[in-house]
């Protein structure tokens, strides 16, 4: 290989370890990356190889790019350095113990020490290895999604057992100092996958600690609408003589007018109570019946179109928690929806052994962002009700799609079921 092939080789394979790192960090920290990202990334990339043609160290040139991916990670998000930084330091750091560990393998297997050397062809051998690996590992967590803190963790441990095992070597001409370093550099970084993960988990269990609040609460304020509306009927069948009463009269003077508007006045809390059979279960027709009657007194075009398995495992908990949710934010949205699109949609349909629950509504604005953050000023105690959506659904391996478009926003669950049996 030339001087420029080298440099064209080192230029890719920084590039691709900026990217990647960046990506992964796009997953790990659920921020998006945008094209003018990846291209500051790219140009990041140039960069740190004009600073290695220049002599710099390569910890001067990990840590450039450390810099690098921390200001492109913070710009994107804006709110916080202290985990990018974290992640992208043992990023750089478990990249480099891995470049430094299959160089030394292949400089032992073909018994050669030019292998150690990232500036010669055979020292380009290894890093492109760990690319390879790198680029793989980003396509696996594309289609799964998960079990990737297992992946490195077993990373670390396989990288602090080959530096250890490596110190022992006498094949290649390694020096005290080097090897301490790197056997250091490994139980760090174990030590921070640890502590990263101990951290998540944390993070997990009081997340999933405020969805249990919210949905209580969201559970709490359907309750108490379902009581209020039967003891508003409670109080009509109470008076129900002098009702009858009162509208008899009306008529013998020849009021019409005036028995009709009395009858209006009475039909309200009797439509509140007598909702139609939705789905069967009667927390979430009485929830279903109440969101689509406020609808309706507030001026906004609701409608439903239910058609409902019967006898499943779904849960009423569940169906009330997701429901109640997606209905509370359609309306939330629809009311400052100019009049053209002041409605509310609710579809729900099965599909085999799949149940597909469909929310729309006219909206005034777009969302405020990819991950539907909540626009309310108190974010401690608001913005829960997608994610509390999305832990409902994963209970029924189902998900959680949403989107915008024109002015109006769309939501869509899907729920697989299996039937049950009844005595």
């Amino acid at each position: 290989m030339t001087a420029w092939q080298i440099i064209l080789s080192q230029l890719l394979t920084n590039e691709l370890r900026l990217v990647l790192g960046l990506y992964f960090a796009a997953r790990g920290l659920s921020f998006a990356l945008e094209k003018k990202t990846l291209i500051l990334a790219v140009a990041g990339g140039v960069v740190v190889t004009g600073l290695q043609g220049a002599g710099l160290p390569a910890a001067g040139s990990a840590a450039a790019e450390v810099l690098v991916l921390t200001g492109l990670a913070w710009t994107v998000r804006g709110d916080g350095r202290r985990r990018p930084l974290f992640l992208f330091f043992f990023y750089e750091v478990g990249v480099g113990l891995w470049d430094f560990l299959l160089q030394a393998a292949l400089g032992i297997l073909f018994r050669a020490e030019t292998f150690l050397d990232p500036t010669a062809p055979a020292g380009q051998a290894g890093i492109w290895l760990v690319r390879l690996v790198l680029l793989g590992a980003a396509l696996v967590w594309t289609r799964k999604g998960q079990g990737t803190m297992g992946v490195v963790s077993g990373a670390a441990i396989l990288g602090l057992f080959g530096a250890v095992t490596l110190s022992e070597q006498t094949i290649l001409p390694l020096s005290e100092d080097q090897m301490g370093t790197w056997v250091l550099l490994a139980m760090v970084l174990l030590f921070a996958v640890l502590v990263y993960r101990l951290q998540r988990q944390r993070e997990l269990e009081a997340e999933v600690a405020q969805l249990k609040q919210a949905q209580a609460e969201s559970l709490q304020r359907e309750y108490q609408a379902l009581r209020r509306t039967y003891e508003d009927n409670a109080k009509l069948y109470h008076d129900l003589h002098n009702h009858i009463e009162a509208i008899y009269h009306c008529l013998t003077q020849g009021d019409t007018q005036a028995a009709q508007r009395y009858c209006a006045d009475l039909r309200t809390p009797i439509q509140a109570l007598a909702q139609t059979v939705y789905t069967g279960d009667t927390a979430t027709d009485c929830l279903i019946a109440n969101k689509l009657a406020l609808a309706q007194r507030e001026g906004i075009d609701a409608a439903a179109y239910i058609e409902f398995p019967r006898n499943t495992d779904l849960r009423s908990v569940d169906l009330t928690a997701i429901l109640g949710n997606l209905l509370d934010n359609a309306l939330e949205a629809a009311r400052t929806a100019p009049a053209c699109r002041r409605f509310l949609r609710l579809t729900i349909r099965r599909i085999h052994a799949m149940l597909v629950i469909k929310v729309e509504n006219g909206t005034g604005s777009p969302p405020p962002g990819e991950d539907l953050q909540t626009t309310k000023a108190d974010k401690t105690m608001h913005g829960w009700g997608l994610k509390s959506v999305r832990t409902a659904a994963e209970r029924y391996d189902g998900t959680l799609s949403t989107s915008y478009q024109d002015g109006v926003f769309r939501a869509v669950v899907t729920l697989s079921f299996c039937p049950v049996r009844t005595q």
